[in-house]
């Protein structure tokens, strides 16, 4: 006859049984928050007495018993993702049957977190790629939040509030970014964080990726102006012109010389590099090309030698050796009409 009991709420309207605003039945805990393999359970308790009363479980199932008030129900491991528990109670007195479910979160750490690229490999400045993070049969995905990191700092947070899922599955959450070249060696991250409310672990688990450092493929760009102007003073006889520009893949160095200047001046190949040494100094304009496979950027030494310090030294020398030779022939005047003319100056 006790056996019976169970059948009998089955056969009628669940949400009857389990809608029940007067229902006499008290789980406590009413929601168990366990990890997968872990041991559960859950007391069922009747506020009035009962003719009988039981658990409905795919596992830890207790067939309806006569007298008990209270019933618990365990599991050792609990490894079934669809568990749906159930405390069910008969009684003289409406409602005479009545069922309560156990509401139960079931978690499960990811087995890896990793991070990569969309098409993988070195990323191109200016174009759009997919930073993908991995997370491998973690559950339930709807308690999942992500964190893009870039060198420690969040710079994209993403939550799966709306889906859902009955056991373990592999989620690949995605983040467009287009790099430029202060991208190339930066340090991107991402970490995961479980929400398992407050009866989960306190605080929220936490799983972060292995950092994964950016390589940007980048056009030559110059570290100084684009236009520099080189006055060699009067006297110096070699110049250095320094050409310095950063790139990825590092670009090369080629120089372009101004008309005229004689083939015995030119640097030879292996010295033209970011810098151009000029012995004797040639006026005129050089063009520095720094080039990769991503593009080429110039940069134009204007150099021109100080004008009229020649000429002003000459004419003052000369001006000098006139005054000098004035003074002396005026003295030797004045010396000459005071010695008289017997004298022999």
């Amino acid at each position: 006859m006790a056996r019976a009991a169970l059948p009998l709420c089955a056969a009628l309207s669940l949400l009857r049984c389990a809608a029940a605003a007067d229902c006499p039945i008290v789980i406590d805990p009413p929601t168990v928050v366990v990890r997968y393999g872990d041991p559960s359970s859950a007391n069922c308790t009747a506020t009035r007495t009962t003719r009988g009363m039981g658990w409905e479980a795919s596992v830890g199932s207790i067939d309806m018993q006569t007298g008990p008030q209270s019933l618990v129900w365990s599991v050792s491991n609990l490894t079934d993702w669809a568990v749906e528990p159930k405390c069910y109670a008969n009684f003289d007195t409406e409602p005479k049957q009545c069922l309560k479910k156990l509401n139960i979160l079931l978690y499960k750490y990811p087995d890896s977190v990793s991070i990569s690229y969309n098409p993988a490999g070195a990323l191109e400045e200016g174009m759009p790629y997919v930073q993908q993070c991995e997370v491998q049969s973690i559950a339930p995905a709807q308690n999942l939040s992500v964190n893009w990191y870039r060198f420690g700092v969040v710079i994209h947070r993403e939550t799966f509030s709306t889906a859902s899922s009955t056991g373990p599955v592999t989620v690949y959450p995605n983040l467009v970014i287009t790099p430029n070249r202060t991208d190339d060696g930066a340090q991107y991250s991402c970490e995961i964080e479980m929400n398992l409310g407050p009866g989960g672990p306190q605080p929220n688990p936490v799983i972060k990726s292995k950092i994964i450092v950016t390589t940007v493929l980048y056009k030559p760009v110059l570290k100084d102006p684009h236009v520099e102007h080189v006055l060699v003073k009067h006297g110096v006889e070699d110049e250095y012109l320094t050409c310095s520009a950063s790139g990825n893949p590092a670009p090369r160095y080629e120089w372009k010389f101004p008309p005229g200047l004689p083939n015995d001046q030119q640097p030879q190949s292996e010295e033209r590099g970011t810098q151009l040494h000029l012995s004797p100094v040639f006026p005129g304009e050089y063009v520095c090309n720094a080039t990769n496979s991503y593009g080429t950027v110039s940069k134009t030494f204007v150099v021109s030698l100080e004008e009229g310090r020649s000429r002003t030294t000459f004419w003052a020398i000369l001006v000098t050796g006139i005054a000098l030779a004035a003074l002396l022939l005026i003295g030797y005047v004045i010396l000459k009409s005071r010695a008289g003319k017997n004298s022999i100056i």
